[in-house]
């Protein structure tokens, strides 16, 4: 019998109802922050294993097998709030196969809501913000109570759970090992169509944090550190030694907020003369036509702008007042760069009505970016958005499977549900079916790959399942228990 391990670290599956258009549209990420605990643990001696169930579509035999085969001293399970409810019944099968192995769950999901996560009998313990540190303590032995951030079970009766003071940001992200990929099977990951230039790809951070203010983000005003170019180029160059690696997907909330930082890193690869294509994700008021020069010389083929909404009462509300003109603007310094755009709208924020919902499908017609994501706004647990819409009534429902992006949990007074959900299959057909789009989208086709997968978008957007029909409304001021869904004892809402 081998060894018993010491961590066993899960990603679980996304769970998504049928509304949403990219249903049938497969993409796979590695499990970045999973991979970062892992290799800190790793780096002090832990032994780790990493279970990616997302991205290899393990059954639950398949991870009652793994457990029972490796008897993990801790499981860690990580979660957003669409994984939330599988991440529930993986903890549950971990204590029917492993009763001793104790279950530690982490994330942006359980960060927001604790108390709510640790009501499932079956968690031990939830680690709150960034997790390599505390992680490598609980399983290194040290006492829960002594541990920042960490949330877990005291013996107090009168205060069953404790939550310990919060774990300060890590300053120095150059210190912090390059995430553990050796743990991963790089040919189960594929990214999203129209994300990509080449392939073998993988996903990436230059800093945490980010300063803004939105109100649906998790991480608005939370504290922004960087890594040095030298760090990230040096672990590129690793990352294609080891593992032939041709694209780097850069996942910063806003990759270009440290200007200077990212040209020295843009120098680097022009110096070290790195054969690389990558992409990003950043603000229109974060870039400037020399800054973008740099970017295109050094590989950057694509940037994703979130811009939300064509209408400026809506941004102000959302607190995210980017002028409509600087947003052109910004676009077209991005073509005139050759740099092609992805551009992010939402549907359905408070304030939202169908002409504002029209005003910004013609906005995004009218800037014509490469791709034009389409969400229906979500209101994340722990964001200002849900803090709002839980205190005055306005959230249809706490089953975390509808938190998608997808579809329309919020009841607002200025707009129903179903409008919200049909301007965004409205969207979705009206930009990507304009002869224009789909002849340009030809022509940038280079591989079979390229065609099917396109295809395969295109089918999604023309054979989009109806939504399923409006549950009746939850209020939840005041909210009662809200059955799992996958069965068991009510879940009482947690605070945020």
């Amino acid at each position: 019998m081998p060894a018993r391990l010491d961590a066993l670290l899960i990603n679980p599956p996304w769970l998504t109802k049928d509304g949403n258009i990219w249903h049938g549209v497969r993409s796979t990420s590695p499990p970045l922050g999973l991979l970062y605990v892992a290799a800190y643990a790793e780096s002090h001696g832990v032994g780790v294993e990493v279970l990616d169930v997302d991205a290899e579509a393990f059954t639950m035999a398949d991870i009652e097998a793994r457990i029972a085969d490796r008897r993990p001293r801790f499981v860690g399970i990580t979660a957003v709030t669409a994984q939330i409810t599988s991440a529930r019944q993986i903890a549950r099968t971990v204590k029917d196969v492993s009763p001793d192995s104790k279950v530690v769950i982490g994330g942006i999901h359980a960060t927001a809501m604790p108390d709510d996560v640790m009501r499932d009998a079956n968690v031990d313990y939830v680690i709150r913000g960034e997790g390599e540190q505390p992680f490598h303590a609980l399983v290194s032995g040290q006492p829960a109570a002594s541990i920042a951030g960490l949330t877990w079970r005291g013996r107090n009766p009168l205060q069953p759970v404790e939550h310990n003071r919060e774990a300060p940001p890590i300053e120095d992200l150059d210190s912090i090992p390059s995430p553990a990929y050796h743990l991963i099977k790089f040919e189960r990951y594929h990214p999203a169509v129209g994300s990509y230039r080449r392939l073998p790809s993988i996903n990436m951070t230059m800093t945490r944090g980010c300063p803004g203010k939105c109100t649906f983000c998790n991480s608005a005003e939370t504290a922004l550190r960087t890594r040095s170019a030298e760090s990230v180029v040096d672990e590129i160059q690793r990352l294609q030694a080891t593992y032939g690696i041709r694209e780097v997907n850069f996942y910063d909330d806003t990759f270009t907020i440290y200007k200077q930082n990212v040209a020295r890193f843009c120098d680097l690869i022009v110096e070290r003369k790195i054969d690389l294509t990558w992409s990003c994700f950043a603000r229109t008021d974060c870039v400037s036509p020399k800054l973008l020069a740099k970017m295109k010389k050094a590989g950057c083929h694509q940037i994703l702008f979130g811009l939300e909404s064509a209408d400026p009462a809506i941004l102000e509300t959302i607190r995210k007042p980017i002028d409509l003109d600087l947003t052109r603007k910004a676009v077209k310094m991005c073509q005139q760069a050759g740099i092609a755009v992805r551009a992010a709208f939402m549907f359905g924020n408070p304030g939202e009505t169908i002409e504002s919902m029209r005003r910004t499908i013609d906005f995004a017609k009218s800037l014509d970016p490469d791709i034009a994501i389409f969400n229906v706004t979500t209101p994340y647990p722990g964001t200002q958005m849900f803090n709002w819409a839980y205190e005055n009534g306005y959230l249809r429902t706490l089953d975390w499977r509808d938190y998608d992006l997808a579809n329309a949990v919020l009841d607002l007074p200025t707009v129903s549900r179903e409008d919200i959900n049909q301007m965004y299959k409205i969207a979705h057909r009206e930009f990507y079916f304009r002869p224009s789009y789909l002849i340009k989208r030809l022509f940038k086709m280079t591989s079979l790959e390229d065609v099917r997968m396109n295809w395969r978008a295109l089918r999604s957007i023309m054979f989009v399942r109806a939504t399923a029909p409006p549950k009746a409304a939850v209020r939840t001021g005041g909210l009662p228990g809200v059955a799992d869904p996958l069965g068991g004892a009510p879940v009482a809402a947690g605070t945020c």
